[in-house]
């Protein structure tokens, strides 16, 4: 392998269609539960001033107002991350070559992308691969010696992180490979 030629590995156009369409679906059912809690709001308004005249107990009708809204925002927040996910699954890829392995996320901001886990680590700087819940992880080993000083947090080696791509297991392989200072912990 040259380093004019580097292997990219991205998601499959399965793995895309799938995210896009969890995306769209997601989408679709939040904002019908956004009208139907709008249309809903000013019967559940007038039901709630009605018990308030009649001088009945409006404890249930504020507790599904409050669930209703509750569900809303928490619908939202589902609703950005199915966003964010879409995001990056569609817009990262993984660049191997002789020197080492960058993650790139070309659908976000630089600085939100490098907080992501875009970046670049040559071979001898990857010290351990991890999967986590929903990344897989290339970290550093940073200044392992006792006497030096710990590197400024501009200039520490960045922490990669990519979600899905295609041929997952030939890219583990070939970080396995190529990592000398790769250690796994018990």
């Amino acid at each position: 392998m040259s380093t004019a030629t580097p292997l990219v590995f991205r998601s499959s156009v399965a793995q895309r269609s799938l995210t896009g369409l969890l995306f769209a679906g997601s989408w679709i059912v939040g904002i019908r539960l956004l009208v139907l809690l709008l249309q809903n709001l000013p019967r559940m308004h007038a039901a709630l001033r009605l018990a308030q005249v009649s001088e009945e107990p409006t404890v249930l009708l504020w507790v599904s107002l409050a669930a209703s809204v509750t569900a809303c925002v928490l619908g939202g927040f589902l609703l950005a991350l199915s966003l964010a996910a879409m995001l990056l699954v569609e817009g990262t890829q993984v660049f191997v070559d002789e020197m080492g392995i960058a993650v790139e996320c070309l659908t976000v901001p630089g600085r939100f992308a490098r907080w992501l886990g875009a970046g670049r680590l040559t071979w001898k700087e990857i010290h351990t691969l991890e999967k986590h819940r929903l990344f897989f992880v290339l970290r550093s080993g940073g200044n392992e010696e006792p006497g030096v000083i710990s590197i400024k947090a501009a200039n520490r080696p960045p922490v990669l992180r990519f979600l899905l791509v295609d041929e997952l297991e030939r890219l583990i392989l070939t970080i396995l490979e190529r990592s000398p200072n790769l250690r796994f912990e018990e």
